[in-house]
């Protein structure tokens, strides 16, 4: 499994809220939810104003002498029930014009700027993606209907959307005051170039462009995101009015998973408060597979026993093909960073582990084992074998790649971060240990200490030489030609741009472990597999239709004929990437007037309170996704428990 931070995903069409729903089929099916009431608040961060005294939203306290009264939980659920329509909006917005040195109002059901006029802003959305569209689409229809702002929906490039408007790729770092704190960006990234007055080169509103991984697994990774206003990814410039750092401090220093837990409780309590992104939802993959398939399963774990999978009978025969979109430019497993060429590799090299359908720690090459989280022992199974001429692996295999690829300056191999201050040292034959900086009692499910087994007499050549443009070239690794009985099948070619073959590894170390499935003692129980690059959707569902593909992505608008075919069997499979409108609180966010309403708290669930989640899952995803409120979805051990 790879580690991703982020995943890819005309004017507005003014029309009645029901013509709207009509459109999408849902006319019938949709309750025009209503509410009345206020909100509470939170701080603008931008002008160092103290975000303790009530605006953290763990007692729901106003904030603001508002008039009305609205008290929200500890855990608003903000887009559903009593927390969605115009009502609550605007008294949110209004609350945050309040907190505004600028005057902005309603002029009826029309928010207006400063000089009078409606507030206008800009959403982007994935371009050629129809879902993408229509969720833009629908957030526009809804921010106007409920907000009176006047929303311009626009299609862009994903990769120009990310060089250009989410990073900047020359970040100056810098000093601003936050809660109170002067806070200096000593380390600034082109995820999170500096303070808010640093920017990227084009200005933006909102974008919907990109998802983001909440870390089911291990949500402490979420500190990447936001352990305070400096973390290292941090494009929409989020200052958190809550003290985001001492909780983060207190789950690294948990020793057990309930301690971790009830860090994370508040975390996500003020997460789902300060609406940093504003929650949309969880969408599944939908995957369709050959009918007489046997081993897909709906489930975040999908595919971890693939070499238990069968068609028709347990017996080895047949082959297993899939198709994508997603091309690769190497299969060189020390820098490969694309998940389309993670999946080629993993057909014929295992890593160190994985998670079966409970999310439980599962042992491929070596098992993992700590007494408190901070010392970890590394046991490495004793039938594991590279090609000829390199004979057994080793746990010295793993420390040499550890200490001369991993933790070199000169080597910059895609797990090059994982391994910074960790103190490796091998302890017997098939045993070495990690030292971390820190107790990290969940350290496995941050894939760090994710390997790839590679032998120490094929890269140290390079090592001595300090070659980099050798070891990337190195025609072994690329071919995955050193592989031995590490993988389920070999592979047999690679076809630059148009995909990958195997064949069934008759030596699988797999056949020979106790764990697992029974299976396991039999696979693959394929013959043959392959990997085909088809960029047009089109020809990617027709062979699967036709069965010359076992398994592809379905797109949602397409599930229910799909789900209606005796040729294909559907899966929904969970997923940690969220929908989420990312709201630019920069310096170059904001275009419709003086200031930026998205630094306030309250405008924010404001926004959060405008567009109905239950209303965009059944009209957009055909009802194959589930709301969003916090950041982690319900299916997650760290989902808090009351969400009222």
């Amino acid at each position: 499994m790879s580690r991703r931070d982020i995943e890819d995903r005309d004017d507005s069409r003014h029309v009645d809220r029901r013509q709207w729903l009509s459109a999408l089929g849902l006319a019938g099916a949709v309750t025009l939810a209503g509410c009345s009431g206020n909100g509470g608040d939170g701080g603008d961060g931008s002008d160092g104003s103290d975000g303790s005294d009530g605006m953290d939203g763990g007692d729901g306290s106003d904030g603001s002498d508002g008039g009305e009264s609205l008290t929200l939980s500890d855990f608003p659920r903000f887009g559903v029930d009593d927390l969605y329509g115009r009502d609550v909006a605007h008294t949110l917005a209004e609350r945050a014009f309040e907190q505004s040195e600028y005057d902005y109002s309603f002029d009826g059901d029309t928010m207006v700027n400063p000089d009078g006029d409606q507030v206008e802003i800009n959403i982007y959305h994935s371009a050629g993606q129809e879902t993408s569209q229509l969720t833009a689409d629908f957030i526009a229809q809804e921010l106007g209907q409920n907000l009176g702002i006047s929303v311009s929906v626009e299609a862009i490039d994903g990769t120009r959307f990310n060089n250009e408007y989410w990073t900047q790729p020359e970040p100056e770092g810098g000093t601003d005051t936050v809660n109170g704190e002067e806070v200096t960006w000593e380390n600034p990234t082109p995820q999170n170039p500096g303070p808010r007055s640093v920017t990227s080169n084009e200005p933006w509103d909102m974008s919907i462009v990109f998802g983001l991984n909440t870390y089911t697994l291990n949500p402490l990774t979420n500190e990447v995101f936001f352990d305070g206003a400096n973390p290292f990814y941090n494009p929409v410039g989020y200052y958190p009015q809550f003290d985001a750092q001492g909780l983060f401090s207190q789950a690294r220093q948990a020793t057990s998973t309930d301690e971790l837990r009830q860090a994370f409780v508040e975390i996500f309590e003020n997460l789902a408060y300060e609406q940093p992104y504003i929650t949309l939802l969880f969408s599944d993959d939908i995957v369709g597979y050959n009918p007489d398939l046997e081993g897909p399963i709906e489930n975040f774990s999908n595919g971890w026993d693939l070499p238990a999978w069968y068609e028709g009978e347990p017996n080895v025969s047949g082959s297993y093909d899939t198709v994508t979109s997603a091309r690769f430019t190497t299969l060189n497993p020390l820098f490969n960073t694309e998940n389309g060429a993670g999946n080629a590799i993993a057909r014929a090299l295992d890593q160190g582990y994985t998670f079966d359908e409970n999310q439980d720690y599962f042992p491929l090459l070596y098992d993992m084992s700590t007494e408190d989280g901070e010392v970890w022992t590394f046991d490495v199974r004793e039938n594991l074998q590279f090609s000829e001429p390199y004979g057994q692996v080793t746990a010295e295999d793993f420390v040499y790649l550890i200490q001369e690829l991993h933790q070199a300056d000169w080597a910059p191999t895609a797990a090059s971060s994982s391994w910074d201050g960790v103190e490796v040292e091998q302890t017997g034959e098939y045993q070495f240990q990690a030292t971390l900086e820190s107790s990290n009692i969940l350290w496995p499910k941050t894939y760090d200490p994710l390997l790839y087994p590679i032998p120490k007499d094929l890269v140290q050549p390079y090592v001595e030489e300090e070659d980099v443009e050798g070891l990337q070239q190195d025609e072994e690794l690329l071919e995955l030609q050193f592989a031995g009985n590490l993988g389920a099948f070999e592979l047999t070619e690679w076809n630059r741009g148009a995909g990958t073959e195997y064949v069934r590894n008759d030596e699988y170390y797999l056949r020979d472990i106790e764990e697992g499935p029974d299976l396991f003692s039999e696979g693959p129980l394929f013959e043959e597999a392959s990997i085909s690059v088809v960029q047009e959707q089109a020809s990617r569902l027709g062979a699967l239709e036709t069965g010359e593909a076992d398994s592809a992505a379905i797109p949602p608008e397409q599930y229910e004929s799909y789900n209606q075919d005796d040729n294909v069997t559907v899966r929904q499979v969970p997923t940690p990437y969220n929908t989420i409108i990312s709201v630019n609180q920069r310096a170059n966010g904001w275009n419709a007037g003086p200031g930026n309403l998205f630094q306030l708290v309250p405008f924010r669930q404001a926004m959060a309170a405008a567009i109905s989640k239950q209303d965009l899952i059944d009209g957009v995803y055909r009802g194959l996704a589930s709301p969003h409120f916090t950041w982690q979805p319900r299916w997650s051990e760290f989902y808090p428990e009351t969400d009222g």
